[in-house]
């Protein structure tokens, strides 16, 4: 169940960050005037927003229920991963080889740390 709901908290994380982003390519405009205060932010910027919420809050219950050095690798890397995966398919974004070993060697550990001690 853990792993599930991990798997939950890395989907809302990236998809907010990519949501966000799309949406702000559209319209984020700030204005403010002397006694009033607007912000025009598009639907999918606030979609975004809302998941990456959705994350922080799975993200607090996660840590309550497991063990902090564990955690925060895993679910960085995961993230980590897959917002460069979807930069790359989405928008388009160039990668280097450098990043490509960094993205190896964060799979490489991801997997070490799932290894259970006999």
């Amino acid at each position: 169940m853990q792993y599930i709901i991990l798997t939950i908290y890395v989907l809302c994380s990236v998809s907010g960050l990519v949501l966000f982003k799309l949406g702000s390519t559209e319209s984020l405009t700030l204005q403010a005037t002397r006694s009033f205060f607007s912000l025009k932010i598009s639907w999918l910027s606030i979609l975004g927003l809302i998941l990456y919420i959705i994350s922080f809050l799975i993200y607090m219950g996660l840590v309550s229920k497991n063990n902090l050095s564990y955690l925060l690798p895993v679910v960085t890397g995961a993230v980590y991963l897959l917002t460069m995966l979807s930069s790359v398919l989405i928008f388009k974004e160039s990668i280097y080889y450098v990043q490509l070993i960094g993205s190896a060697l964060i799979l490489l550990g991801l997997v070490l740390m799932n290894i259970k001690p006999k």
